[in-house]
């Protein structure tokens, strides 16, 4: 069971790139109240595609 989780203060870290989601490793931007996905432009994200991507860079970096 995944549980979608809201982006706030204390879990977003600065990445690479700027702003990311601790749950899901997407990049957010500051909207009003709360943060967005800026990939997905909800709120709302999935902490299992957080798995998703880092298999996806995991292999990325073992190709290279």
């Amino acid at each position: 069971m995944s549980t979608n989780t809201y982006p706030t203060i204390e879990t977003i870290r600065i990445g690479q790139y700027g702003h990311e989601c601790r749950y899901c490793g997407h990049a957010v931007a500051k909207d009003g109240p709360g943060y967005r996905h800026t990939t997905t432009g909800q709120f709302r994200c999935d902490p299992t595609s957080r798995a998703l991507q880092e298999a996806r860079l995991s292999d990325s970096l073992v190709r290279s």
